[in-house]
């Protein structure tokens, strides 16, 4: 579970944030604000339990410094030493801080325990406008495994505008959304890019025999597939 909170976290690419709390996040300090300066070294040497030592729960921060607590929060919840009540507890407090990130190590905790709950943090993370593609992408694999087509749908392509780059496991996801809700153009321009995918072929061989996407190839939208509907119904 821990292994692949932080896979997520550097795919989403929230290290560089924490890399901002080195020289960057200095530079970023009130000028007069020796105690984030502080924060911003001890960040560059990745002490980030000596961050959350000195932390006085009396004292107002600035926002610089709450940005440099929050990090050294979630870089914590990444220690493989953890426990799960640890990793949890360390999440929430990089929430009190303005990390929304650490929805997405709350969802992994919680996935296998209580889907509603974990699916309730991703949700959460939604309402704070992330630059971040991972959790638009899980709602909506999961709303189209509820057949939830809609719901699915606009989840996926929220997460294609806030994607870094052209994925082809997203694109594959909006084609079926796409064509389940009835935007067969859309689902076409989808398709092509899916293709991509190693496995493309016998995902779409299955696909093929899902009633749901029953005389797919008839449609004129997927015109310049013939080809490729023949060669996997053989």
């Amino acid at each position: 579970m821990l292994k692949r909170f932080l896979m997520m976290i550097i795919a989403a690419g929230l290290f560089l944030a924490v890399s901002s709390c080195g020289r960057a996040a200095e530079r970023q300090c009130p000028e007069k604000d020796e105690q984030c300066k502080e924060f911003a070294r001890l960040a560059e040497a990745e002490q980030y339990d000596k961050i959350i030592g000195a932390i006085d729960a009396k004292k107002t921060y600035s926002d610089a410094s709450r940005s440099i607590i929050g990090q050294a929060y979630l870089m914590m919840a990444g220690r493989e030493t953890n426990t799960p009540e640890q990793e949890e507890q360390f999440c929430r407090k990089a929430l009190e801080y303005g990390s929304t990130s650490a929805y997405m190590g709350l969802y992994f905790i919680y996935a296998s325990k209580d889907a509603e709950a974990a699916f309730g943090f991703l949700k959460q993370y939604i309402a704070t406008k992330p630059r971040d593609s991972v959790p638009y992408v899980i709602l909506g694999e999961a709303e189209l495994e509820k057949k939830n087509y809609q719901a699915a749908d606009a989840y996926l392509r929220e997460a294609r505008k806030v994607a870094r780059g052209q994925s082809a496991n997203l694109d594959w996801l909006s084609f079926q959304a796409g064509y389940l809700t009835g935007d067969y153009a859309y689902a076409g321009s989808m398709l092509e890019s899916a293709m991509k995918r190693p496995e493309y072929e016998k995902e779409l061989r299955s696909l093929i025999a899902d009633p749901r996407f029953s005389g797919m190839e008839k449609r004129p939208e997927f015109k310049q597939y013939e080809y490729l509907f023949k060669s996997v119904t053989r």
